[in-house]
């Protein structure tokens, strides 16, 4: 009996203070906008009146705790950004619908998340209140919290990582790729992932690596890696074999590029054809040597060339270029030739047209 007499007089007390019971209509749509803008959220109403009121209510917030934001037009919290309040509420009124729009400013990542509007109906239990979620996504455009050094040095034949830790909503893609557009170590123009590892490095392996992240916000970001190998020489005959007419007074030149890191001393041999010993070659009358400069060659490259004067027989043979540093020894190998006229025929003269 006292259970019903109870629930009678609150019925009585609702219907007397709520001639019809205040609903939510409408769903809330949900809203994304990117870093830094506003949102905004619409909850719409009917039959609500006093003392009956529209709550807006964010459920996650950094304590862990939901934060009351408003009732009706009153925001709760003091909160200034930019010298504007954070949040803001405006009614409209349209036929018997009201809709209360929760004005979010200067949108952070900690702003993201379920927002409920919500009826507060006195004397009644808080699970029987009318109420509906709305969604804010704040989309962040990529950052890139670097992993790796700006600069690696590593030696020929190490393994090495390339880390690229990026954050953002969406969560980025990251992809490697070289500065230059060349193929990467592995094969392949790009790799999608944050972390790159390349085994056994090898001296062509040096030069930049570019990670960029993008979530589809602007602007993407990158971050540049230079990959430093330290290797022994490597040298290499322009051309081999170079031939040249014997007793003309004119000059034979040989062309050696070596790349190697640290630099490497270079010099040059002509092997004795009777002793079949490397002997040094010295500037002088005969020979001259020079290093030549090319802006298309890396800062671990150069270009040096033996130029043999007035060539004569005895000037055929192989010659060496030689490289070394304190990580190793190559060479490459040169013949010289003798080649002739073809203006002359065998009696000396020059042939009929």
């Amino acid at each position: 009996m006292i259970n019903l007499f109870t629930a009678v007089v609150l019925s009585s007390i609702f219907c007397s203070v709520f001639a019809v019971r205040p609903e939510i209509v409408d769903d809330i749509l949900p809203e994304v906008k990117k870093q830094g803008q506003t949102a905004y959220l619409n909850c719409s109403v009917i039959n609500l009146q006093s003392p009956a009121q529209l709550q807006w209510i964010k459920q996650i917030t950094p304590t862990g705790l939901p934060e009351h934001i408003s009732s009706d037009e009153t925001v709760r919290v003091d909160y200034v950004v930019e010298g504007r309040r954070k949040y803001d509420v405006v009614k409209y009124r349209s036929n018997n619908r009201e809709m209360y729009q929760l004005i979010i400013r200067s949108l952070t990542e900690t702003d993201a998340g379920n927002y409920t509007c919500q009826i507060y109906l006195p004397n009644q239990n808080y699970k029987e209140w009318p109420q509906k979620l709305g969604e804010l996504t704040v989309q962040i455009a990529p950052y890139i919290k670097a992993a790796s050094a700006a600069i690696i040095t590593v030696q020929e034949g190490e393994n090495i990582t390339l880390a690229c830790e990026a954050y953002g909503y969406p969560l980025p893609n990251i992809t490697w790729k070289r500065v230059d557009g060349s193929p990467l170590p592995n094969g392949g123009l790009q790799l999608t992932n944050g972390i790159y590892k390349i085994y056994n490095v090898s001296a062509t392996d040096r030069g930049q690596f570019i990670c960029t992240a993008d979530n589809n916000v602007k602007p993407q970001v990158s971050y540049t890696v230079q990959l430093a190998v330290r290797f022994a020489p490597y040298c290499t005959a322009v051309q081999d074999a170079v031939g040249q007419i014997h007793n003309q007074r004119l000059h034979a030149i040989l062309d050696c590029l070596v790349s190697a890191e640290p630099r490497a001393e270079v010099v040059w041999y002509k092997e004795n054809s009777t002793t079949l010993q490397k002997e040094l070659i010295r500037d002088n009358d005969k020979y001259t040597l020079e290093q030549q400069y090319d802006k298309r060659l890396k800062a671990d490259e150069k270009w040096y060339t033996l130029t043999i004067k007035n060539v004569v027989g005895s000037d055929n043979g192989d010659y060496y270029c030689s490289a070394k540093n304190e990580l190793g020894k190559k060479q490459a190998k040169f013949q010289l030739f003798e080649v002739f006229d073809c203006r002359f025929n065998t009696h000396g003269k020059v042939p009929s047209t």
